[in-house]
């Protein structure tokens, strides 16, 4: 965080009183990007903020609010639609996202005004859930103060397929990690026993709508999970300039049975994340030649490790754990709130999610500057929990 932002020892704390709180606008694109590199360490340009906001195609009722001192924006925090199949049916499930509060306003009187906000734009009768990516600093907060339920312990399953993932893994040394080989890239061809092809996918068409009013069936997928018809998996992966997605579609005699998307990208190593593979009910030989298709591919681009979310039960997670995946405890779970009570239970309970990471706003640090993302996310939270520290031994 800046330190112009921050107050010192003493100094008074801006009162909630003197803030401006509204819905986020449309002109506050541009205003944002500040705010979220003080808080967050993120670099982020307004036109992915334009299109992440205001380009898709379920974003009509936008649930974010920010605070205003002396006309900058000094907090951000709500959610964006995301559309999601509760047994069969298209719903709206709002995920927070980007939450960003200025150090020198922080309160929980602020964060009260503005989550009221947020909740009142969830009172539409078409939203019923709302969810979080949950950090173990804001678990606390979300559970016990805005009454949310976790209903997914961790997200991760990862593949090592080089030494440099597992160096780096145990040392947390990136520049030690790179001295060491990458993976092998052997060559890749389907079993004689699969008639159909995998092929990359430019732009995803009605084919994939009418592949997808099979394989949205609850069963063994569960009853909620992301969303695929063709006009959000194009808005989602084919027009996000901030990350590169991979798209693939396996198809016989013509009919889209699987689709595939992976995200390459580094942070200590390379990783190639199997963002969504999908597939028609009952096609576990699918879900097994998909996911070898995206080992290779990650080997090809001499990545040291894939990665997933999955429940182990599904079947990517049986498929996963078959070919050596193994569940990487995270700091992250996911958290869910029903927001309508007088429809009954609508499946706050683990085992009804199934949830990937394509399902969700949540993609990779693309929007960041990739190599030191992650880096400058760690420092920007070492940096504040330090300043906090020094307060409190100053204030005893």
């Amino acid at each position: 965080m800046s330190s112009d932002t921050r107050p010192a020892a003493g100094e008074p704390r801006i009162k909630v009183s003197d803030l401006e709180i509204r819905r986020f606008e449309r002109d506050d694109v541009a205003r944002l990007p500040k705010l979220l590199k003080e808080c967050l360490g993120r670099t982020v340009e307004p036109s992915y903020l334009e299109w992440k906001f205001f380009g898709g195609p379920y974003t009509k009722d936008l649930g974010f609010f920010i605070a205003l001192h002396e006309g900058e924006i000094v907090a951000f925090i709500g959610a964006n639609p995301v559309p999601y199949s509760v047994d069969g049916e298209l719903s709206l499930i709002y995920q927070h996202q980007d939450t960003a509060i200025r150090e020198d306003c922080r309160s929980l009187a602020l964060l009260r005004a503005m989550t009221e906000g947020v909740e009142q734009a969830f009172s539409l009768p078409s939203v019923r859930l709302t969810y979080s990516i949950t950090t173990p600093h804001m678990r606390a907060l979300v559970t016990k103060r805005m009454k949310y339920t976790v209903v997914w312990e961790d997200l991760k399953l990862v593949k090592l397929i080089s030494l440099r993932g597992m160096v780096s893994k145990a040392t947390k040394s990136a520049a030690l990690a790179s001295m060491l080989p990458g993976p092998i890239s052997r060559s890749w061809k389907a079993p004689a026993s699969m008639s159909g092809d995998i092929a990359p996918v430019d732009r995803f068409g009605a084919d994939f709508d009418e592949w997808w009013k099979e394989a949205r069936k609850p069963g063994e997928n569960g009853r909620i999970f992301g969303w695929g018809e063709s006009n959000w998996l194009n808005y989602k992966f084919r027009t996000d300039a901030a990350v590169p997605f991979k798209c693939y579609a396996y198809r016989e005699g013509g009919q889209v049975i699987g689709c595939l998307v992976l995200n390459i990208t580094r942070l200590d190593v390379r990783i190639c994340y199997v963002d969504v593979l999908w597939t028609l009910p009952g096609r576990q030989d699918v879900v097994d030649l998909l996911l070898s298709f995206a080992l290779h591919e990650a080997a090809s681009a001499k990545c040291d490790q894939v990665a997933a979310w999955s429940q182990e039960a599904t079947p990517l997670g049986r498929a996963m754990l078959g070919r050596g995946f193994a569940r990487r405890p995270t700091s992250q779970c996911i958290s869910v709130k029903q927001v309508q009570p007088n429809m009954g239970d609508l499946g706050l309970k683990g085992e009804h999610w199934n949830m990937q990471r394509g399902h969700t706003y949540y993609t990779s640090v693309g929007h960041l500057e990739a190599e030191e993302g992650t880096q400058r996310l760690y420092q920007a939270k070492e940096s504040r929990d330090q300043d906090r520290a020094e307060r409190l031994r100053e204030q005893k």
